[in-house]
């Protein structure tokens, strides 16, 4: 099996590679999406996977820090269903494939959210980190895997990830290669064994050097490129960095941020970003200074190896606060402001220190970016459990705490108040006392639903309502019993208040004819709950192949809601139908009532031959519904599947005589007249129809005078839109300069009167039929 050797030279190239230097952790991060099951060379992407694994993991030194990563391998249609199998260890390779081996592709393919975490597992703004995704698919979970691996390479220390892809096209693979290629990976198209071979040629080119041949004297080193940079002496903790560099500027130089005192005196990496990421016609790159005030360094680094500059940055300790109401109501929401760097990734925690058992936890957050960034406040809305929580100020980029402030969350009155009882499927208003917050809301619950566990019928979200009056509206359910109005606090999750109410049946029922002609429309008599998404359906039990299908609907308020009625039109299809009563809100059906179509003469007749974009009759008998209507039909068109090449609606023509007029065709052939039922889109009648080739010609002088009428002979169909153009350039798509329609001169004489341009010279006058947009004739006219 040619990818499977070849990919086993792949895996092992990496996996060796990332052996090489000591320190570099790694994680495999494999697609368990269900086209793993798709096949190469006649078998399955996910064995081949599974055997190059076990091949290449067995040939790893055992010392080797290596784990696994899944995707879409336990649920269906869940992006957030991504698992760590088996942590970066040494020794972990048969753990890896074993876990592998017995993973069945199910789900997505959520392939960045996957990189990221594995990224964020390997602590890839700290340390060295190596990703090597294997997938056969695109993002399929509204994420961007280039965006993502930019930012991977902007805030790694020196991060890398390796794409392996299985059965992509070009532009599919142009897709996702761009994880390897933003962060100094490699990307293997899989697509047949050639193509994979070359990429791997190149592959084990570029990972496994040859040692140089032996010489008797020793290479001359080459001289390293010289680099300057420049930075403010001095920085406040946490503020925007702008380091303005002159060197090089390859493609893998890097500015990094040292901490010269870090790893006991040997120095360590804590920014580091790629010169082209930044403003390379500026030649300048933006990080974040560190929150810990000290000596730090600026090193500007070719090929990510080699120091060819340095300067010195010294980080400086400035305020960081935070201010807050001392106390605030459950649910309620509160307004902080801080005082700090404001750096991209900063935000305002709110932290329950008497969670997990006292160790604390992170209840909510809001970075700053995404509150009133210019007035430095961010809104959060705090729990519905009382007690005392703290504020505090989160630098994102090095995962510290700046600042604290405590707040105390106080009990406060919260109710719902509505009705005792209310009719089923009635539209009924509940008035409520509480925080108010965004994502809270009223509902109506059912306790005994979901098989005892309770189930949500109804909700409505207090801002959606009237919220100054503390109001919201809401529809009974369809269904008697007992049921209880909630308060719901969207950001805890949490029910703040109850009150029960009784739903009660009511009369339903609907009155409509025992049986109408086909197509026909008629009214329907309605009693019910009325409620805004309630409707009459028109019910076929025998469609979608005896599952039923609803084939006309008419919402009630849509009808005459006062009078309780609406008009529907009957199918073009005789049978037994019924008539329902449908409930919007509860998706059930309230009432029903039998109706029989009965089947209805349809015809349609109009002349056996007509002249080519003549006007002419066609009479009619049928339901002469709103939508129906006769058409002139070209079988030969759309490569064979045919088309309606004209078209009028029986209401826009003389409905009370049942007569329509048609424009015929410009090319002479055989069509097909058809009676067309606009709302069953069915053909009821036809008749064929032969379109006649006429002579066409037009007669005007040689030479007209600039800016003067002159008058034009005509022979032609004489249709209502055709005219005579006057035409600058080419006949059919220049400029049409004058024109004079047929039926605005002398129709019975045949003539039309048109005024020259004013400009002098050669032009086109042309017979043009406005019905088709055809050029039926031409001749040049010469303008003095």
């Amino acid at each position: 099996m040619h990818i499977l050797s070849r990919m086993m030279v792949f895996l092992a190239l990496t996996l060796g590679a990332a052996t090489a230097s000591a320190a570099e952790r790694a994680i495999i991060v494999l697609d368990g999406s269900g086209s793993m099951w798709g096949q190469i060379d006649g078998t399955a992407k996910i064995s081949i996977a599974r055997e190059v694994l076990g091949s290449v993991l067995s040939t790893i030194p055992a010392d080797l820090e290596l784990g696994l990563l899944a995707y879409g391998h336990r649920e269906k249609g869940n992006c957030s269903d991504i698992e760590l199998m088996i942590p970066p260890a040494p020794g972990s390779a048969a753990s890896i494939v074993d876990t592998a081996n017995a993973i069945s592709p199910k789900g997505k393919t959520p392939l960045s959210q996957a990189v990221g975490q594995a990224a964020e597992i390997l602590r890839y703004t700290e340390e060295k980190a190596t990703v090597i995704l294997i997938t056969d698919g695109l993002e399929t979970c509204n994420a961007d895997p280039c965006a993502l691996a930019r930012q991977l390479e902007t805030s790694g220390i020196d991060f890398t990830a390796h794409v392996v892809g299985f059965g992509l096209s070009a532009e599919e693979g142009r897709q996702v290669a761009c994880l390897a290629e933003e962060t100094g990976g490699k990307y293997i198209q899989a697509d047949n064994a050639e193509a994979l071979s070359d990429a791997l040629t190149e592959t084990v080119a570029e990972v496994v050097e040859p040692p140089p041949p032996p010489v008797e004297e020793p290479e001359e080193v080459a001289e390293l490129p010289e680099a300057s940079l420049d930075a403010p002496d001095t920085i406040e903790i946490g503020k925007p960095l702008t380091v303005t560099w002159d060197g090089p500027g390859e493609r893998r130089d890097y500015i990094y941020l040292v901490d010269p005192a870090g790893n006991n005196g040997e120095g360590r990496n804590l920014r580091g970003l790629r010169v082209i990421h930044g403003d390379v016609d500026k030649k300048q790159v933006r990080m974040t200074a560190p929150v810990t005030p000290g000596a730090y360094e600026l090193q500007y680094r070719y090929d990510n190896r080699d120091v060819i500059a340095t300067r010195p940055i010294e980080v400086i300790d400035a305020l960081v606060s935070l201010s807050a109401p001392a106390n605030a109501e459950i649910g309620s929401t509160v307004t902080v402001g801080w005082v700090g760097p404001g750096g991209n990734r900063d935000a305002i925690e709110l932290f329950d220190p008497a969670a997990k058992q006292g160790e604390g936890a992170v209840v909510r957050g809001s970075r700053l970016v995404h509150g009133d960034f210019e007035n430095r406040t961010v809104s959060i809305v705090v729990p519905t459990e009382p007690g005392f929580y703290q504020f505090r100020y989160w630098n994102g980029d090095d995962r510290k705490v700046l600042a604290s402030r405590e707040i105390e969350v106080l009990e406060a009155d919260v109710s719902v108040s509505g009705p005792e009882s209310v009719d089923m499927g009635r539209t009924f208003e509940v008035s409520w006392v509480g925080p108010g917050a965004r994502r809270d809301a009223i509902e109506i619950y059912n306790p005994e639903g979901n098989n005892g566990d309770g189930k949500v019928v109804a909700s409505i979200r207090v801002v959606n309502g009237d919220f100054d009056g503390h109001t919201v509206k809401l529809v009974a359910p369809v269904v008697p019993g007992d049921y209880q109005l909630r308060y719901w606090n969207g950001d805890s999750r949490a029910v703040l208040a109850t009150s029960p109410i009784s739903v009660v049946a009511t009369a339903v029922s609907i009155s409509g004819p025992e049986s109408v002609d086909m197509g026909r429309p008629f009214e329907v008599t309605w009693v019910g709950p009325g409620a805004n998404r309630d409707a009459i359906e028109f019910f076929d039990p025998e469609g979608n192949n005896g599952n039923g299908k609803v084939v006309v609907s008419q919402r009630l308020v849509n009808g005459d809601f006062e009078g309780r009625s609406v008009k529907l039109v009957a199918p073009n299809e005789p049978g037994d139908f019924q008539l329902r009563y449908w409930s919007g809100d509860g998706r059930e059906v309230l009432a029903t009532a039998p109706i029989t179509v009965v089947a209805t003469e349809v015809s349609i007749s109009g002349p056996e031959s007509v002249d080519m974009g003549r006007t002419f009759e066609v009479a009619w008998v049928g339901p002469g519904s709103n939508r129906d209507a006769i058409e002139i039909f070209d079988a030969d068109a759309s490569n064979g599947n045919g088309k309606a090449v004209h078209s009028m609606r029986l209401a826009n023509g003389d409905y009370d005589g049942q007569t329509v007029s048609l424009i015929a065709p410009i090319a002479a052939k055989t069509y097909e007249l058809r009676y067309w039922d606009g709302n069953g889109r069915k053909v009821l009648a036809s008749a064929p129809l032969v379109v006649v080739a006429t002579e066409v010609t037009i007669s005007a002088p040689d030479v007209v005078p600039a800016g003067e009428a002159f008058t034009v002979e005509w022979v032609g169909p004489g249709a209502r839109r055709d005219s005579i153009d006057v035409m600058s350039g080419d006949a059919e798509d220049g400029k049409r300069v004058g024109s004079g329609r047929l039926t605005n001169g002398d129709y019975d004489g045949q003539t039309v009167k048109i005024k020259a341009p004013k400009e002098p010279g050669s032009y086109t006058l042309r017979y043009w039929n406005g019905a088709y947009g055809v050029m039926l004739a031409t001749r040049p006219i010469t303008v003095e």
